[in-house]
């Protein structure tokens, strides 16, 4: 079979020594591997067992869902391997990631583009991934400073852990990340890829901007924390514009309505993830004071999805693999109103493989309760 038309295998195991050796075998002299893994799974022994099996180039993160060829699981390993030929890739990871420097993360990028067009050839296409350690915080800055430095390549991403909505004193599991044969916490990995095959990538989301705006008067961006909107405390004010009471006090219950804010054209979500005993809220991404935010509403969750692959469709063909970076709230909601089963024939009619995240990244935005997805279509 020429290069180019080398098949993207997707794959699934139970965690343990075996899915090291199944995966190893997979990603021998290939580009690129990937994969996610429940967050029951140790990613230092399955490191150290991928690198006694052999395995190649292999980055991944840990996840409370894995999306795989059979639907939403909860437990396991799921992934992909991009076959050389049809695909190049360079990849490192970014230690210390809340803390690097400006010029260091832009040295590492350009370090990586250099890697990557000495592997290219005549391959044409270029998108990015990023797998973050949620428990960094610092997706934002990321997002942006990497979605400059790769500007006209499509990053797509998402932050690893296990619990969208973390209880206060929830104690820290174990390490995120994969990549460069080790586990890691509080870092990134980054991939860069080029591709034979056509391209096109999404920050999709299925909610709708009401009429009514909030304005945030009282913030701590670093924190991700909301004390005021429009002048008043934010629990009371937020609980209001959603329909519920007062005093309601668990954050599931406002997962249906983050807040949107429209940047570029676009609204992007910003769900809440906890309340605390003084009503602060704490959102999955930065809110700065000033800001003007639209109160959402769900729509058709599973008829906007269909929309967005009928697009994908008309953009590249059928693809071949859909890396799908899903939001853990968007799983929930979800479970809550029995739409797994037909997001998930949407899924596996549509090659997504991937997992539910902490936070999406696409381009030079962090988003939450989004599908962030990037569509591979079939080889040359």
């Amino acid at each position: 079979m020429p290069a180019r038309r080398r098949p993207i295998v997707r794959f699934q195991s139970a965690a343990g020594s075996a899915a090291a050796v199944e995966i190893a075998r997979g990603s021998a002299g290939g580009a690129l591997t990937v994969l996610f893994a429940t967050a029951d799974t140790d990613l230092g022994e399955l490191a150290g067992a991928l690198a006694a099996a052999g395995a190649g180039r292999v980055v991944g993160a840990t996840t409370g869902r894995l999306i795989t060829a059979h639907g939403i699981e909860a437990r396991g390993v799921g992934g992909f391997h991009l076959p050389a030929g049809r695909f190049a890739a360079a990849s490192g990871v970014i230690t210390e990631v809340a803390t690097i420097s400006l010029p260091e993360l832009r040295a590492h990028v350009h370090r990586l583009r250099a890697d990557l067009e000495t592997r290219a050839g005549t391959l044409e296409h270029r998108f990015a991934l990023l797998l973050v350690d949620a428990e960094a915080r610092c997706e934002e800055r990321l997002a942006a400073v990497l979605g400059t430095e790769l500007s006209g390549v499509p990053l797509v991403g998402g932050s690893a852990g296990d619990l969208y909505f973390n209880p206060l004193g929830h104690p820290p599991g174990n390490a995120n990340l994969l990549g460069d044969g080790r586990s890691f916490r509080g870092a990134a990995a980054l991939c860069l890829v080029a591709s034979a095959s056509p391209l096109v990538a999404y920050s999709h989301n299925h909610y709708v901007p009401s009429e009514s705006k909030v304005v945030i008067t009282d913030a701590d961006p670093a924190r991700r924390l909301v004390r005021e909107i429009d002048g008043a405390p934010a629990l009371g004010v937020y609980a209001a514009l959603c329909g519920l009471p007062k005093n309601a006090r668990n954050p599931r219950d406002f997962a249906p309505y983050p807040l949107m804010l429209r940047i570029r054209g676009q609204y992007y979500a910003r769900g809440m993830q906890r309340i605390f005993p003084d009503g602060t809220l704490e959102f999955a991404c930065a809110l700065e004071r000033g800001l003007v935010a639209a109160i959402a509403r769900p729509g058709d969750m599973v008829g906007r999805l269909a929309g967005m692959f009928a697009e994908m469709h008309a953009a590249i063909g059928a693809p071949d693999l859909v890396i799908g970076v899903d939001c853990a709230a968007r799983t929930a909601y979800m479970e809550q109103r029995g739409l797994t089963t037909e997001v998930t024939r949407l899924y596996t009619a549509n090659a997504v493989t991937g997992f539910a995240s902490l936070g999406e990244q696409f381009n030079s935005i962090h988003a939450n309760n989004s599908f962030t997805c990037l569509g591979i279509g079939s080889g040359a």
